[in-house]
């Protein structure tokens, strides 16, 4: 375990993963440029090896913190820069995982209670008598590659 964790908490391997980081964000640019926002997100943004890369920065972040003994008054500074950027990876995971984005209209002198989503959802009712069965999926559709869209649904013993 510790062989792993030596090499997880290098300074190349932090190395390898920021150039890795910066050449996907780089990259998400260029398309997004080119093909759009959703596009982006669909190919790069939400894909869950970018999630892996982001986890495996802030661990190795953070185990580099421990490994040069930062926490002390001699390295403050350095300490407290590579500390904003674990909250930031924090920030951003907490942000991915628990809310959402989306858009409020609210008229000057009013109030609003609804907020129109920003994602898109692929939804699929059937239903059969009194049974009604149902499935919603959010969907990032890209214009570079082939999007299909599907469910299984059964009701009644019927798919």
């Amino acid at each position: 375990m510790k062989p792993i964790l030596a090499f997880l908490g290098s300074m190349k391997t932090m190395a390898v993963l920021m150039l890795i980081f910066a050449f996907s964000i780089g990259y998400a640019t260029i398309i997004e440029n080119d093909f759009g926002t959703m596009t982006a997100k669909a190919e790069i943004y939400n894909a869950r090896w970018f999630e892996v890369l982001l986890g495996f920065l802030a661990f190795n972040l953070f185990l580099n913190m421990i490994n040069f003994k930062m926490m002390s008054w001699k390295k403050a500074p350095i300490f407290i820069f590579h500390s904003a950027f674990f909250i930031i990876l924090i920030g951003a995971a907490i942000t991915r995982y628990v809310g959402y984005e989306g858009t409020m209209h609210i008229r000057e002198g009013h109030s609003a209670n609804a907020v129109l989503s920003s994602n898109i959802y692929f939804e699929a009712v059937a239903q059969k008598g009194k049974q009604k069965v149902e499935d919603s999926q959010v969907v990032f559709l890209s214009k570079r590659h082939k999007n299909s869209l599907g469910t299984h649904l059964s009701v009644d013993g019927k798919k």
